[in-house]
């Protein structure tokens, strides 16, 4: 079911949200001339990166001539101070965030070994999931390379 905006021509909104009380689409009789019912539309939300941008809420568009109260989003770019804020505790390596939380420790731990028992070779591809999960795909001589550093890293915090 439809909802309207009753809309006055001097006073603005007056009230949202209601539902039209005869057939869709059909005047209202005896309504006061300063008065219009709009239509309620709300605009699909657009896609963001979440990881730099934040979706912020329009004000309404009140369109008395096609008789309508849409409502829409932007997309906005965070400060850097809000993307700091939104990025979990991390270790750049080579252009990777890997996540330095105790269960991604683990994870990555475990995976070294199922790479290590697996016998792959060093020129084979493994994939990892940075800390804003990006997938990022290396070479398991890479993958060996970064999770030495990542291990120094966090055992450098344990210990500081």
């Amino acid at each position: 079911m439809n909802k309207y905006t009753i809309y006055h021509s001097t006073e603005g909104v007056l009230a949202t949200g209601k539902p039209y009380p005869t057939d869709e689409g059909a005047e209202i009789p005896n309504l006061a001339p300063e008065l219009t019912l709009l239509l309620e539309v709300t605009e699909a939300r657009p896609t963001y990166d979440s990881a730099t941008h934040k979706l912020v809420k329009d004000e309404v568009n009140y369109n008395t001539i096609d008789k309508t109260a849409t409502k829409s989003w932007s997309v906005v770019a965070l400060t850097q101070a809000e993307i700091d804020e939104r990025t979990p505790a991390h270790v750049d390596i080579g252009g990777i965030k890997y996540d330095t939380s105790e269960t991604s420790q683990n994870a990555f731990t475990r995976m070294m070994t199922l790479v290590s028992n697996a016998g792959m070779a060093l020129t084979d591809e493994v994939s990892v999931k940075d800390c804003l999960g990006v997938s990022h795909t290396l070479t398991v001589e890479q993958f060996n390379a970064d999770m030495v550093q990542f291990g120094l890293y966090c055992y450098t915090q344990f210990h500081a």
